[in-house]
């Protein structure tokens, strides 16, 4: 509910001649008004997730204490909703092993309504873990989901982190990788 004296449209406390009725509304209740009139503070309950794939891999800087890389991901909105994202972070684990810390270099984005949307997602690797993971991938039987993504997005301006999770087989680890490996 905007106050009569916040512009039209925006999202500001309530006066406080309404403090009365403020003080008579669960918190979250009020929360729940506030997101519906304010741009929704919480995602819709029957969202669908994005699907999520690796399109690109390039590595930005080397030195001894870790190796920086962007991977670009190619995201599918399947909801009739726009999705508006914020502060994503990700964890990415290889053959069941922690790798890297990586980030979405945009504070906020929005995924398009029934839309596709690249974005590089930025990690940061110690070159002694990057060693041990490609040892294993060259050596070890590959499982059915070699890799995964797990990690944190804000809907919108919420300060409410939203989980997520994904997994990938060895095919699509392999077509990332084949950019880093030279053709002889």
């Amino acid at each position: 509910m905007a106050s009569p004296s916040a512009p039209p449209g925006s999202c500001a406390a309530p006066r406080h001649g309404r403090r009365r009725v403020v003080r008579a509304l669960p918190a979250a209740l009020l929360a729940a008004s506030a997101g519906a009139a304010c741009g929704a503070l919480v995602p819709p309950a029957d969202l669908k997730p994005p699907s999520v794939s690796f399109t690109d891999l390039a590595i930005d800087a080397v030195s001894a204490e870790r190796v920086r890389f962007t991977v670009r991901i190619a995201t599918r909105n399947p909801n009739p909703i726009d999705l508006p994202l914020s502060n994503v972070y990700f964890d990415l684990a290889i053959l069941g092993r922690p790798l890297a810390l990586g980030r979405i270099a945009e504070q906020r984005f929005t995924l398009p309504a029934n839309g596709d949307r690249e974005l590089p997602v930025s990690f940061d690797v110690a070159p002694a873990d990057l060693r041990a993971v490609l040892a294993r991938l060259l050596t070890a039987p590959m499982p059915d989901a070699v890799w995964e993504l797990k990690g944190t997005a804000n809907w919108g301006a919420s300060p409410l982190p939203l989980p997520f999770s994904r997994r990938g087989d060895a095919s699509s680890l392999r077509r990332l990788l084949e950019g880093l490996i030279p053709r002889g």
